[in-house]
């Protein structure tokens, strides 16, 4: 979905934490890259359309409720899970 979008930085970005090993995966799974504010996967992922956003925004919540239930969160892992979750939950 990134990479359709055009947003090969967040690709790379990915695909560099998956060929690691486990401390520099959970490194980014826990990072303000993907969690964090403005500029982060989380936040404008896949751009601004809702309609484009939705699947993304699912599999950060899966992501996000995976993390949150291994102990292994970022500061707002736990807000972004929960408005994505809600926004699932009222087709938002």
């Amino acid at each position: 979905m990134l990479e359709q979008s055009g947003e090969h930085h967040f690709v790379n970005d990915i695909d560099a934490a998956l060929a690691a090993d486990d401390t520099v995966l959970w490194s980014f799974l826990t990072s303000n890259e993907l969690w964090g504010g403005a500029g982060s996967i989380a936040d404008q992922g896949c751009g601004p359309s809702r309609e484009t956003r939705r699947p993304l925004e699912q599999l950060l919540a899966e992501l996000g409720r995976e993390q949150i239930t291994l102990g292994r969160t970022n500061a707002r892992t736990q807000t972004w899970t929960s408005v994505f979750e809600q926004w699932h939950a009222q087709n938002i």
